[in-house]
């Protein structure tokens, strides 16, 4: 049995930056269940300067129960060129990894990397001091994202011990790839802290918030950018003229890839603390993410927890969490079937009920604390074995 896991991440949240949100929640879910959580995650001191991305205190610890020994988190300051001085950048990387993981208290039963490249990064730890590597592999598309190839990285290939996939797509990437034959992975789709995303009373939020009780709202959360689909759902609500649709467009754009929607109706538009998302989502009526690439989408769970029938994207991804029974599933790159989804919703109360009902039930196997048991039993076996 572990009683300690060391992981590695290219991002961690506090509450003003919820960055990698998906990576606490896993953290807390490990630690609650008795487990000493280390986390290792660079912040790039160029962005902060830049950019003016916020910056994390280089160590906080986090004890959510006097009898558990809680998460350690190590934010080393890193310093990143981009692309142009790569070799200088993956220096410095290296550099604040190896200094974070000297500070480690102990040395951790198990080492995790979340997604592909951080487990590659955290693979000479492990293998200096003959720890299981495990890699979590959630990437929106796995094998643009590692440009590395499988007879350059064998050494790491054969060290890792096991593989957790968010999706069914994930694992066939990261087999077609060349990165594992399959039999050492399992699927295990993202989940939701279900103390903060469930299903509330609709008008009663409308009523403190302002909005009005009889609108119809779509709610839409991700990044501005071509890959989420902000634009297109934009579009698509404009083509309806024939329908009173307001919208919440909860995020932001990144960097050059700002895509910002300007239809009429928006309610509201731009970040929201994850604290203060359920209560938006719960005052919608519907979700709508035409999202080209995920791994297994976090705010697609979230939505299906506050009981929101999904429009989403009819691509193997979405595939493990999403079928009739609680979306309808569109080409997301088509903006007509978009409008035609959400007029469909729009005009069928009974659809919308039908829906909703269908994604309560789906969100109930979707729970953080059930995930955290599936990795630590995959983990358990596989050391085991």
């Amino acid at each position: 049995m572990i009683k300690s896991i060391c992981i590695l991440s290219v991002g961690y949240p506090t509450p003003t930056d919820p960055y990698f949100a998906f990576v606490e929640q896993i953290a807390i879910a490990l630690s609650n269940k008795g487990i000493k959580v280390f986390v290792v995650s660079p912040q790039s001191i160029v962005k902060h300067w830049l950019r003016g991305k916020e910056l994390h205190p280089k160590f906080r610890h986090y004890n959510y129960d006097e009898h558990k020994p809680g998460i350690f988190v190590y934010q080393p300051y890193n310093i990143s060129f981009g692309n142009s001085f790569e070799k200088l950048s993956r220096w410095f990387r290296d550099l604040a990894i190896k200094k974070a993981l000297k500070q480690l208290p102990e040395k951790p039963d198990v080492c995790y990397g979340h997604f592909w490249h951080s487990a590659l990064w955290l693979y000479p730890y492990a293998r200096e001091n003959k720890i299981p590597l495990f890699v979590a592999c959630g990437e929106s598309n796995v094998i643009a994202e590692n440009p590395y190839k499988p007879e350059d990285i064998r050494e790491f290939l054969d060290y890792v011990s096991g593989v957790i996939c968010v999706s069914s797509k994930n694992k066939e990437e990261s087999v077609e790839a060349g990165f594992t034959d399959g039999a050492n992975c399992i699927v295990i789709p993202n989940a939701i802290n279900a103390n903060l995303f469930f299903k509330k009373d609709k008008n009663a939020l409308r009523e403190k918030y302002g909005y009005g009780k009889d609108d119809f709202i779509v709610a839409y959360c991700g990044a501005f950018e071509h890959r989420k689909g902000s634009i297109r759902l934009s579009h698509a609500i404009d083509s309806l003229n024939d329908c009173d649709i307001k919208t919440f467009f909860i995020g932001k754009g990144l960097d050059y890839r700002l895509e910002e929607p300007t239809c009429k109706g928006i309610l509201f538009k731009g970040p929201l603390g994850h604290e203060m998302l359920p209560d938006y989502l719960n005052m919608a009526d519907v979700f709508c993410l035409p999202t080209l690439q995920e791994g297994c989408c976090n705010a697609i769970i979230e939505a299906l927890a506050c009981g929101l029938p999904v429009v989403s994207s009819d691509k193997s991804f979405n595939h493990d969490i999403l079928d009739a029974s609680n979306s309808i599933l569109i080409d997301p790159m088509d903006e007509v079937a978009i409008a035609g989804a959400l007029k469909r919703l729009y005009e069928d109360k009974d659809l919308r009920s039908q829906l909703s009902k269908g994604a309560l039930k789906t969100a109930e196997s979707l729970k953080i604390e059930e995930r955290a048991e599936r990795v630590v039993d995959f983990i358990n076996k596989r050391l085991s074995n």
